[in-house]
């Protein structure tokens, strides 16, 4: 038996299990515009969600939460850089001998360089703020 406790756990795993299903099931038949509905369904839901816990008096963060968040950030942005690195050099040298995985290659390539640039930026913004 579940308590109210883990109730309303359940439904904070449920929201983006749910999306994760209903958008495989949008792009597998292949309607984009499910697709964009399922996303803004699922923004509305997170948002009445964390609404619905605040006013039953929930903390939603504190300080250790907020700490969590920031390293679990920290080094997805760090694994994802360093995949993104590993899969231009592999689509740099793969390109070569294949030419229709050219346009894959550029476009791992601006990805990396726009996350790198983005986490410098935000560092140099975060650096002046606080």
């Amino acid at each position: 038996m579940v308590n109210n406790m883990e109730r309303w756990k359940l439904i904070g795993y449920a929201i983006p299990a749910t999306t994760a299903l209903l958008l495989i099931a949008a792009l597998w038949i292949g309607n984009m515009a499910l697709s964009f509905v399922v996303l803004a369904g699922a923004i509305a839901a997170v948002f009445l969600y964390s609404e619905w816990l605040r006013k039953k008096g929930e903390v939603l963060s504190d300080e250790r939460t907020l700490r969590i968040e920031e390293m679990a950030s920290r080094r997805t942005l760090q694994v994802l850089i360093l995949v993104l690195a590993f899969l231009v050099i592999a689509l740099s040298i793969l390109s070569e001998k294949e030419e229709s995985l050219r346009s894959a290659y550029y476009l791992s390539l601006a990805l990396m360089v726009l996350v790198s640039l983005l986490k410098l930026s935000l560092k140099h913004y975060y650096a002046r703020v606080m």
